[in-house]
Order: structure tokens, then sequence, then C-alpha cells
């Protein structure tokens, strides 16, 4: 694709450069992160919030990464790097807790495993978005609206979950499509609107999709492995 398709400013492929390695440094770092914590008392911490209410562990890490996005995006923005550095910080150690929480759940020598394979589904599926979006050269802008629309939704199956147990699945699977369509979005906002002047903002958008992604293959492969 990056040969391939042509656009006002030229081919793909610088994109992805710029755009890709910084993207792939934050999500390699994170799942690196994901496997260290597994290995101490903070994936105990997954047990904790989620224990008291699933509403409660899905606020606090919501509240986290929402703000943690917020700064590094407005320090990207604004080149305040500190800024953008506290941000980041605090999605790696909300993403790195709960990853973490999820890997130490197996025994340590199918961690790597659970790892590996949820990594190679999760960048399976942003190819295949990828390729679609490239593909089909429409305007996916309301991939982001409806991205929202499934985490409100998501949310508030979840809420009722806490005291419905069956609804949790259906809050799992909107928080899921919510976070596969924001990962859609931002490969569009690649191909669309890039920011030439400022291309890790593009990689912190791919970072935090692909991300959300990938804590939400996880717990799916984990399960598999729990049932081995």
């Amino acid at each position: 694709m990056g040969q391939a398709y042509s656009t006002r400013t030229g081919t793909a492929h610088p994109k992805f450069r710029e755009v890709g390695l910084p993207a792939a440094a934050l999500i390699g770092l994170n799942v690196l992160l994901m496997a260290v914590v597994a290995m101490t008392p903070l994936a105990a911490i997954n047990d904790l919030l989620f224990g008291v209410a699933p509403i409660v562990g899905l606020l606090v890490f919501g509240i986290v990464l929402t703000a943690g996005n917020y700064l590094a995006e407005k320090g990207l923005e604004s080149g305040d790097m500190g800024r953008a550095y506290a941000g980041i910080a605090l999605l790696q150690a909300a993403y790195g807790v709960f990853g973490g929480g999820i890997v130490a759940t197996v025994s340590s020598q199918s961690a790597r495993a659970l790892l590996g394979v949820t990594l190679a589904i999760t960048v399976a599926m942003t190819v295949g978005i990828a390729a679609y979006v490239y593909v089909r050269d429409k305007d996916y802008s309301h991939w982001n609206t409806w991205s929202l629309g499934a985490f409100v939704i998501g949310a508030v199956l979840v809420f009722v979950g806490t005291f419905v147990t069956p609804v949790l699945i259906g809050g799992f699977l909107f928080i899921f499509a919510g976070f596969t369509l924001r990962l859609g979005y931002e490969i569009w906002r690649v191909r669309d609107g890039y920011r030439g002047d400022q291309p890790l903002i593009h990689s912190l958008g791919i970072y935090v999709a692909f991300t959300g992604v990938f804590v939400h293959v996880l717990q799916i492969v984990r399960q598999f492995v729990l049932e081995r």
C-alpha cells in the first residue's frame, strides 16, 4: 500500500515511516511493561479495582487513559514535551497495569505465548483495517463518532452488568468495537488528514487505539489459554 497508494502529497510510505515507527516503539514498550508488571504486586490492582465492581475498574482506567491521551496530545500540539511525556507515562502505566493484570492470570510459561499470539492477532487486525481504509477511498471521519458511541454504550452496559453479570459481555464487546473503530479512524486520519509538521500526534492516536484493541484481544486469548 505504501508504494502503490498515491496521495496529494506523495506516497503513503513516508507517512507510515514517520508515524509507524514511533507508534511501534510505544506499543513495544507497553507490551514489555505488561510482561514486567505481571511479575510484580502491581498486577493485583486489576483484581482490586474490578473486584470492587466492574464499573469501578472501567471508570478508573478510563479516566487515566483519557487524561493521559489529553495531556500527551496537548503537549505535542503546543511543543510542551514535559506535558507530552507525562501523558504518555499515564497511558503506559494504565495499559501496563491492566495488561499485566491479565497476563498474571496465566502461568509464567504461557505468558510469552499469550503476549506473542495477541500481538500477532492485533497486528493482523490492524493490517486488515488499514487495507480496508486504503482500498475503499472514502471518508471515515464518522468512525470517530461511532467509536465514542460504542464507548458510551459499553460503559452503560458495564454499569448494568455490575448488577446483572451476563450483561458484562455486551459491555466488553462494545468497548472492543470502540477501540477498533478508533483505530480505523486514526488510520484514516493518516491517509486524509496527515499533519506533516506534527506526525507524532498521529503516532499517539495509533498507539492508544492499537493498545486498546490489544488488551481486549489479550483477554480473549487468555480465556482460550485458561480453558485448555
